[in-house]
């Protein structure tokens, strides 16, 4: 990427527009906690209650009876069959407030964040028993910077659990107005892909005068990771720097991607995004890992950064897995002892 100088005009509106950001109405962006997760809280409670009644009886040489046994059981055939109604009820929520880009950027008149990805990816990354999609969880970090919004696939009035607002162009006319919103963006993050349309992504992002070195951003989702090596080297014929490498480490919790961003000289660097046990709850994994990120992106917009707050359900949750763990080795170890 050649070296781009600040052009002072240009801060001065987006310094305009920030100042005037304070009264900006608020959209719908996230359903929040609602009766679904309450009651697949419930289930989940209940299941564990239920397993470590039955486990700690075997463990001490009692029968369970009956009714111990069944009612775990039950719980068990409840949280199976409930629970994946009661995600996807949670996940209709959230398409019922996709909007388009226009109305949103009406409302709030930031300069918006135009993400950019393959619409091929868009069912892939949709979890199938999660509770928001991977846009979903951009959207709830990016609405921080301006508003979230992407392009609408063609002749899909039903986008698979949709999180930015969308753009709609027809399929001759997209190039054309993606140098638009290109070029009124206050950041521009591309979703790594390989296709034709993502590599002409990259050539006009980095050529896109209206776009400034600190203003690009990649995200490198883990299961592009392997691709990453090819990425960097093919979109060096473009951005004109090396690129980071990514070297990899084993974690017990796997890969997470990472985050390709440039400072305002066009040097570029790369962050990996690290699973935050406690900031994430399990209805939201990934929004927390990828806030902490972009914390460089942040502080080079001008835009205030505060780091993921402690969830205490999400504390809870790990303090259940806990004593789960310690309750199977007490179980091991007291069938041990019986039969030494």
């Amino acid at each position: 990427m050649p070296n781009v100088k600040t052009n002072p005009l240009r801060l001065g509106t987006d310094d305009k527009r920030r100042k005037g950001s304070a009264s900006v109405k608020q959209l719908p962006s996230d359903p929040g906690f609602t009766w679904e997760l309450f009651l697949i809280t419930l289930l989940a409670l209940g299941v564990v209650s239920g397993i470590s009644a039955f486990m700690i009886l075997l463990a001490n040489g009692k029968s369970p009876g009956l009714l111990i046994t069944l009612i775990a059981l039950l719980l068990i055939v409840l949280a199976l069959t409930l629970t994946p109604r009661l995600s996807n009820k949670y996940r209709a929520r959230h398409r019922l407030i996709i909007q388009r880009a226009d109305d949103v950027i009406r409302n709030d008149t930031r300069p918006p964040v135009l993400y950019l990805r393959s619409f091929s990816d868009d069912k892939t990354i949709a979890r199938a028993i999660g509770f928001k999609s991977i846009e979903q969880e951009m959207k709830l970090v990016l609405l921080d910077i301006g508003p979230f919004i992407a392009f609408a696939e063609p002749n899909n009035d039903e986008p698979t659990d949709p999180g930015a607002a969308r753009l709609y162009a027809s399929q001759e006319h997209w190039k054309q107005k993606a140098r638009e919103e290109m070029s009124k963006a206050r950041l521009v993050i591309i979703r790594v892909g390989d296709s034709p349309s993502f590599w002409w992504e990259v050539e006009e992002a980095t050529k896109n005068k209206g776009v400034r070195p600190e203003q690009l951003a990649f995200l490198i989702p883990p299961e592009k990771i392997v691709k990453y090596e090819g990425f960097r080297h093919k979109a060096s014929e473009w951005l004109h720097c090396q690129l980071p490498e990514y070297k990899t480490k084993w974690s017990p919790s796997g890969q997470h991607g990472g985050i390709l961003y440039f400072e305002p000289d066009g040097t570029p660097h790369f962050r990996k995004i690290k699973i935050t046990w406690f900031r994430q709850t399990f209805w939201n994994l990934f929004g927390a890992s990828l806030k902490i990120a972009l914390r460089p992106v942040y502080e080079q917009l001008g835009v205030k950064w505060t780091k993921p707050p402690v969830q205490l359900i999400q504390v809870l949750y790990m303090f259940v897995l806990f004593f789960l763990a310690m309750l199977v080795v007490y179980y091991v170890y007291a069938m041990l002892s019986r039969l030494i």
